[in-house]
């Protein structure tokens, strides 16, 4: 399967050296301010089966850049998908696939984006698909670190969250492609990690990098980069991600990351936040110059707009794909593989 070229962006596993080099060098350049060639106006397709600020609007806004159009064909109070007297899911991606030149989808289910793409002959991109993976934010996560720091491959980098996060499987799987010099995870001590996490550890560390994991945020203010969201995404996942639940999830003050903290570590440490946040951010820490949630928002932008014309222009991508599918997605967790990683400490 290695080396596979497919027309769809659906995993991390899709994007190979060649493509991530390809698609940073892309954002870059737009970042910069060149202009990116023009092409003939297209047809993006937007369906999202749940909320969204980021993603949508930043897939709208990348595509309005680059000179194309956005169509909303969700399952709209319009919409025949679903309804009884309607139409399938099978119908109605075909349906729009004679309208579309491209697909973004979010999807609550981790199949459905593989079905998804298909079911239709032009490419697809996963923008979150329930617990699998969020390709583009990842990249997002990466350029933002390289416009800040740099080279990722000579930073330490922490990661804090739910190991379920979607944004954080795909990001983890990228940082094989560049693996850092350092990296920790920050986790609940009896949080177990699915065999497809542990295996990435493993990689990392034939690779050279020093892996820890730590069960208190404080532990990772000594790092380049920390990565943060919410630990409890398993509770959130299942409701509609991308809005704040009516429920307010408290943090545990362990894993919350605060202004006061950031101050009395000294620390330098540059703060990414996928957002939306929940109590694991605190306001707090928006002032500091540590903070580049807001950034990464930014830089979505010239990101997408990459991703985009590389794949409007018939660039396919050469990593691996579908192993994730093959094999068992989603990932089961194992006890097994929590030994991989050293106990988790709080220094």
């Amino acid at each position: 399967m290695a080396g596979l070229s497919v027309k769809d962006l659906l995993s991390a596993d899709d994007i190979d050296d060649a493509d991530l080099a390809d698609v940073l060098s892309r954002a870059a350049a737009i970042a910069d301010g060149a202009t990116p060639p023009r092409t003939p106006a297209k047809m993006i397709g937007l369906f999202f089966e749940q909320e969204s600020t980021r993603t949508r609007i930043g897939f709208d806004v990348a595509a309005s850049r680059l000179g194309h159009h956005v169509v909303d064909v969700s399952a709209s109070p319009g919409s025949r998908l679903g309804k009884a007297q309607g139409e399938d899911l099978e119908d109605h991606i075909r349906t729009i696939s004679e309208y579309c030149d491209l697909l973004v989808a979010r999807t609550q289910h981790v199949v459905t984006v593989e079905e998804i793409a298909r079911l239709t002959h032009i490419p697809v991109i996963n923008g979150g698909n329930g617990i699998g993976e969020h390709p583009t934010q990842a990249l997002v996560d990466l350029f933002t670190v390289q416009r800040r720091l740099g080279d990722i491959r000579q930073l330490s980098v922490a990661l804090s969250c739910d190991p379920t996060a979607r944004h954080a499987l795909s990001f983890m799987k990228l940082l094989k492609l560049r693996p850092p010099r350092r990296f920790t995870l920050c986790l609940a001590p009896e949080t177990l990690l699915s065999n497809v996490i542990a295996a990435i550890i493993d990689d990392l560390r034939q690779h050279g990098t020093e892996v820890d994991r730590v069960d208190d945020i404080e532990a990772t203010l000594d790092h380049d980069v920390l990565s943060i969201q919410t630990q409890k995404a398993s509770s959130i996942i299942s409701g509609r991600i991308g809005e704040m639940d009516s429920v307010q999830h408290v943090e545990d003050e362990k894993f919350t990351l605060t202004a006061d903290k950031i101050l009395r570590a000294h620390s330098k440490t540059m703060i990414l936040n996928p957002l939306p946040r929940h109590s694991e951010t605190d306001k707090s820490c928006d002032s500091l110059p540590n903070a580049a949630y807001f950034e990464q928002v930014r830089f979505s932008i010239p990101i997408r707009m990459a991703v985009l014309s590389r794949m409007l222009s018939g660039r396919r991508w050469a990593g691996r794909s579908r192993l994730h599918s093959q094999a068992g997605w989603p990932e089961t967790l194992s006890p097994i593989s929590s030994s991989l990683l050293p106990s988790a400490s709080s220094n």
